[in-house]
């Protein structure tokens, strides 16, 4: 890995955020970085490890949280009933 400095245009860039939220990260101590006198840095290997450590699904060894689906249940069965009348209009 690199021990390139990045600024937070740069990760920004490389992560698919604007500079203001990689700033707000940092600020939130949610993303590793440091100060440079007035100017925040990032060093791209810890970057890329927080990157990692940020994923979720399998293999990635955190955990999965359940989300909404618009399919039915597994294991549920659906009767379908006629409508009053026996017919529906297209």
């Amino acid at each position: 890995m690199s021990d390139r400095l990045l600024t937070a245009y740069e990760v920004g860039d490389l992560l698919g955020f604007s500079p203001g939220t990689i700033l707000d990260w940092f600020e939130a101590r949610r993303l590793p970085g440091f100060k440079l006198g007035r100017a925040v840095r990032f060093r791209e290997s810890e970057v890329l490890a927080w990157v990692e450590s940020q994923r979720v699904g399998p293999g990635a060894g955190g955990e999965v949280l359940p989300t909404h689906t618009a399919s039915p249940t597994r294991g549920v069965s659906l009767q379908v009933l006629p409508t009053q009348g026996g017919t529906h209009a297209s």
